[in-house]
């Protein structure tokens, strides 16, 4: 039942955003190169709490955090990974749990 409520989660996102779907879990991904990316993945943040509140879905902020990988070409673009989803600014983590079938 979960699975078809949240069917339409990943057409939510217009950009170069991807989702994984997992059980209760839900992770964003992409490719953040420049400061344009960055605002583009804020945006999509914003919808996704959109489509939190238009479906009535409780969202636990303190659970949400941001995991950054990135290649030391970037790390000195000036890209820091603040966003904010609620007018709460995300926690940077520096390791998650990945949980994952192959």
């Amino acid at each position: 039942m979960f699975i078809i409520f949240i069917n339409d989660l990943v057409d939510v996102y217009k950009e170069n955003i991807k989702m994984y779907l997992s059980a209760d879990d839900a992770k964003m991904y992409c490719h953040v190169k420049n400061v344009a990316d960055k605002y583009k993945l804020q945006r999509e943040l914003e919808n996704f709490v959109d489509w939190t509140s238009k479906w009535q879905v409780s969202l636990n902020i303190n659970k949400c955090k941001i995991f950054s990988v990135h290649h030391r070409r970037y790390s000195n673009m000036g890209v820091a990974p603040n966003y904010v989803m609620n007018n709460i600014l995300l926690e940077e983590v520096k390791e998650t749990k990945f949980r994952c079938l192959l």
